[in-house]
């Protein structure tokens, strides 16, 4: 979620030629950005205002990794049209993904902002993996468009309380990988740290094999808290946390509804299939009417396929 992480930070506050912390430099920024856009054939003209200042803000202002990352954005869309399909919030898909997947996003002091993800599917019967990143995209996509507040921070919150060991057999190896890229290079956030909470004994299994698809800087931000441990107090104040994970916020049901309202609220820009996406560019390969997606990325099986011992 995630293109700016520590060291990249670092990077940036070092280079002098970098102007960073002034709204009056990232609305000067915000008018070249804008003509960029114009100019180019393969970035959608559907971006607005808000959404491309995200992107200088999440980039520290700086302007060719906002370039970059648009173009991560907007591609992996395209090379990935079944993760924006069938995305009508009222639609029988997304409505009961909703009672298997809880998502929640919370403000916390400091200029931060909490992404809560958590299963509700103990024996995995109902789980799907596509319709759960399509729920990922759909949530956030939901998030871009309602808030107007740039986060100083964004922190991940994720709850494995009901993961097993059967979930290696459900996850799309390709869908991860492009999820991963999505996250790491094109979501326009600054991410700081992840959180694994209620994680099993088996989940370094899991990571091992996530890891492959992240890079050094990702997989560092990652913290595991076992069930029942207070660990996750190391990072957080319990009137930050809800209280679901032992905080005095309102129970992540709560937050849940709330982000329903924002998907109804945006329900038909969220249910436009090319929202955001770049257009198809014709293949150079041939000379014929069929076209390719631009960005794309090789398929893979699932965890089938893998040796997890």
């Amino acid at each position: 979620m995630m293109h700016v992480t520590a060291s990249k930070y670092r990077e940036l506050t070092n280079n002098t030629k970098v102007t960073m912390g002034e709204p009056k430099d990232l609305e000067k920024l915000l008018v070249e950005l804008k003509e960029w856009v114009a100019a180019q054939p393969h970035v959608p003209k559907d971006m607005d205002e808000k959404l491309l200042r995200r992107f200088l803000h999440s980039c520290y202002c700086d302007m060719e990794k906002a370039q970059k990352a648009i173009e991560c954005f907007t591609s992996l869309r395209a090379s990935t049209p079944e993760l924006f399909v069938k995305r009508d919030p009222m639609s029988p898909q997304v409505q009961n993904a909703l009672k298997i997947v809880n998502l929640g996003q919370v403000k916390a002091p400091g200029n931060r902002n909490l992404f809560i993800w958590q299963l509700n599917d103990p024996g995995l019967e109902n789980y799907d993996y596509l319709q759960d990143a399509r729920m990922f995209f759909l949530s956030t996509d939901a998030w871009l468009l309602e808030e107007e507040n740039l986060e100083e921070h964004d922190i991940a919150i994720l709850d494995v309380k009901d993961i097993t060991l059967k979930i290696l057999t459900k996850i799309n190896l390709s869908l991860a990988k492009k999820l991963s890229k999505y996250q790491e290079e094109a979501m326009p956030i600054r991410l700081k740290q992840v959180h694994v909470i209620n994680a099993p004994p088996f989940i370094d299994k899991v990571f091992s094999i996530m890891k492959q698809f992240m890079n050094r800087d990702m997989s560092e931000m990652i913290h595991f808290h076992v069930p029942k441990s207070d660990t996750l107090f190391k990072y957080f104040s319990r009137d930050e946390l809800p209280k679901d994970f032992g905080g005095n916020l309102e129970s992540l049901e709560y937050y849940n509804k709330r982000l329903h309202n924002v998907l109804l609220k945006h329900r038909e820009t969220l249910s436009k299939d090319d929202l955001w996406r770049a257009p198809e560019k014709k293949s150079k390969k041939s000379k014929g009417s069929k076209k390719e997606l631009v960005a794309d990325v090789p398929e893979m099986d699932s965890f089938r396929s893998l040796d997890i011992d």
